[in-house]
């Protein structure tokens, strides 16, 4: 339910304008808010007076961090978050449905059939959560959004590790008392079957309307989950045994996710969830999307003792038509941003009524913070951030930098690019043993960057490889490409890290001349590990997923794409996002076209020397890449419609080869007569810094913007 801005509420946090409230809590408050290119999302904000506490500031890193680990499938997409920003602040994806709670009282408890389907997608989105090494913590019937497409889990606030330190006192009940597993009231560890309990527990409120122990105060609520039975009357008797295993006071009694989700819906969630949704609740959801579009509510005043602040916070002008500014998927909302100017007058950032943003005045391009002398691989010589500082392959060996002064810290024998992954805050490297004959591997000392005591050894493939490759490591799991001895072919194969046990393998085809060429960096999306490679002398790139539970191969689609292949391609909950002749979005579902934007358009004579459209960069639901050598476009993430193209650039000869980088006011590219800031308003280069660099690459935390010319590496500040 969208209120009105208070009088002290910023007008702006990061680069989003705040239209209304949407909630709050002990923590932050939650805003409706819109980006300069008209993107609408949920913005939590922390309390200014909780900003100095580094502990709050922690936990709202963590909260960001598990947001993330559930996607947009499950959860709310995250956009975009600043944990270090004076007020810390998340974006997620604004979901169009509902609260449970909100949406039972409205029309009352949930049929039985929709019941079992919602119960069903939100064991899968725990599962999806536990597989990470992630609880929830605070699973009630408030944190269940329910939209067209299934329920969304929400606000990860209290979310923690399996076996992490607590970040509350010993002994201490975090969470709400009448959704709490008996080991959480206890002040005990609330591991996987904790969440289990509480999801049992708000699968009897949808079905009953009342939750498992009553009402009441929070003492009287700890007892009753500790000490007595639930509640079950007014549950369909068909679920009473299930969730009675649900809420057993004993985790061992309870079921795993994976029962619980089969056995709620043996043939799977129905393919259109709204189909079990009772109307009331679709008649919520589509008040919601509709609500969007309003005009926000008004500013409310300050108290008399104060002085009145502005009518209308910014943005309180009339809407623009839906017609020409909605995509919208059933969960959430995307809002293109190249129409008329209508949407800058909405906004607050044009000189009127259908005006646009005025010309920004000339910018100095900024001076080089640092240099560190070092020479750039030919390919893929990446600049990788860590909290421990950079790592980037310079020359024969893997580099590490101070991000602050430039100062190379360390030096590592594993330059090859396939060889070495970023997972969580570590870095980990794919080694041999000292006679060839073992692969195994192991974590750099953030030190020193030297080796230590291999993690896993993988004794049945091939040492002295140099084609083996570390894909990814994602929670505990490294994906690898490597060669087995015995039968002597390539695998793709999963590797636990705490155990060493290969979770699972998959046989990889050769390319027709028997070599298995250098896979690109994998990377692990929702339950899916989705890998690309290019094979020798083809100018295609393959792209395959596999199931992370089994290995078992979901797709394979091989694309145009000419010249060198990007060491990462775009990857979201929906698509996989690929560009040459035309920019083009697979589903990530099962590798069918979604759409394809460029084909139609005139992008001038000098396009056709090379690829038409640059490797794309994804940010904030946006896509970005090089047309030509016409400059930047933005599409819609979503539906791929032109949001906007960038205006007056001429007589310039653009990278295509080169990934665009995202910041607040500008996006960066890369051209033959250096980097290009080009403006987010008025769409337009505001300047231009002389290099001819071939590696550029963001680092959101700490602000800056790399750059790697032949023989050296410099950084300037991201704006």
């Amino acid at each position: 339910m969208q209120t009105a801005l208070l009088h002290d509420d910023p007008h702006t946090v990061g680069p989003y304008l705040l239209l209304s409230r949407l909630g709050g809590g002990g923590m932050g408050t939650v805003y409706l808010a819109r980006t300069a290119g008209g993107r609408t999302v949920a913005l939590k904000v922390l309390h200014q007076r909780l900003s100095a506490d580094t502990g709050l500031r922690h936990r709202f890193r963590l909260e960001a961090d598990a947001a993330r680990v559930i996607g947009g499938r499950h959860g709310a997409q995250v956009h975009d978050a600043d944990p270090d920003a004076p007020r810390p602040w998340l974006a997620t994806e604004y979901v169009l449905g509902p609260p449970l709670d909100d949406a039972v009282a409205a029309t009352g408890p949930l049929p039985e059939r929709a019941v079992r389907a919602l119960g069903a997608a939100l064991a899968r989105g725990l599962a999806q959560l536990h597989r990470s090494e992630v609880v929830h913590r605070d699973l009630k019937p408030s944190n269940i959004l329910v939209t067209a497409d299934g329920p969304r889990i929400i606000d990860f606030g209290v979310a923690h590790a399996v076996g992490e330190a607590p970040l509350t006192q010993a002994g201490a009940a975090v969470g709400t008392p009448a959704f709490m597993s008996p080991e959480q009231a206890a002040g005990l560890e609330h591991a996987t079957a904790g969440d289990v309990f509480a999801l049992g527990g708000l699968l009897v409120f949808a079905a009953s309307g009342h939750g498992p122990f009553g009402s009441g105060q929070p003492t009287d609520l700890l007892y009753r989950v500790r000490y007595t039975e639930a509640d079950l009357g007014g549950v369909p008797p068909e679920l009473v045994p299930l969730l009675g295993r649900c809420l057993a006071k004993d985790p061992a009694q309870r079921p795993t996710t994976e029962e619980l989700a089969t056995a709620l819906a043996p043939d799977g969630v129905p393919q259109v969830f709204a189909e079990v949704l009772p109307d009331g609740v679709l008649r919520m959801i589509a008040r919601r999307g509709d609500d969007v579009w309003r005009q926000p509510p008004r500013l409310t005043p300050p108290p008399p003792d104060l002085p009145p602040g502005p009518a209308t916070p910014p943005g309180g002008a009339a809407g623009p038509s839906r017609r020409r500014m909605l995509a919208m998927t059933a969960g959430g909302v995307v809002a293109g941003a190249g129409v008329a100017g209508g949407l800058w007058a909405w906004l607050g950032r044009g000189g009127g009524p259908g005006g646009e943003a005025p010309p920004p005045e000339p910018v100095k391009p900024p001076t080089r913070l640092w240099t560190f002398p070092s020479r750039t691989p030919d390919r893929f010589g990446d600049v990788v951030s860590t909290p421990h500082g950079l790592a980037m392959p310079a020359g024969v060996v893997l580099c590490g930098v101070n991000p602050e002064s430039g100062e190379g810290t360390w030096q590592a024998n594993v330059a090859d690019v396939w060889r070495w992954a970023v997972g969580g805050t570590d870095l980990y490297a794919l080694r041999d043993d000292e006679q060839g004959k073992k692969l195994a591997i192991c974590l750099l000392d953030p030190a020193d960057g030297q080796p230590g005591k291999p993690l896993v050894e993988l004794a049945e493939y091939r040492g002295g490889e140099n084609r083996n490759q570390l894909l990814c490591v994602a929670g505990k799991t490294a994906y690898l490409a490597a060669r087995a001895v015995s039968p002597d072919r390539w695998y793709v194969l999963a590797v636990e890290l705490r155990t060493g046990r290969v979770r699972w393998r998959t046989g990889v085809d050769a390319a027709a001349d028997g070599y298995l060429p250098p896979m690109l960096r994998g990377v692990v999306v929702g339950d899916r590990l989705v890998v690309s490679r290019s094979d020798s002398g083809i100018h295609f790139v393959n792209v395959t997923t596999y199931a992370l539970a089994d290995g078992k191969v979901g797709w394979t689609q091989a694309s145009p794409f000419s010249g060198e292949p990007p060491s990462e391609l775009p990857v979201d909950d929906r698509y996989v996002y690929l560009s040459d002749a035309a920019v083009g979005a697979r589903k990530l579902a099962d590798g069918e076209s979604g759409w394809l934007f460029g084909h139609d358009r005139d992008v001038g004579g000098s396009a056709g020397q090379t690829r038409v459209y640059g490797p794309p960069a994804l940010h904030g639901g946006v896509l970005y890449c090089t047309e030509g050598d016409r400059g930047l476009v933005a599409l819609d993430a979503l539906t791929g419609s032109l949001n906007w193209a960038e205006k007056g650039l001429k007589g310039r000869r653009l990278r295509r080869d080169v990934a665009p980088v995202v910041g607040r006011k500008y996006v960066y590219s890369l051209d033959d007569k250096g980097l290009r800031a080009v403006d987010l308003r008025s769409r337009t280069a505001v300047w231009t810094f002389p290099t001819d660099a071939t590696v550029l690459a963001a680092d959101r935390e700490r602000g800056k913007l790399y750059l790697r010319e032949e023989r050296a590496t410099f950084a300037l500040p991201l704006a």
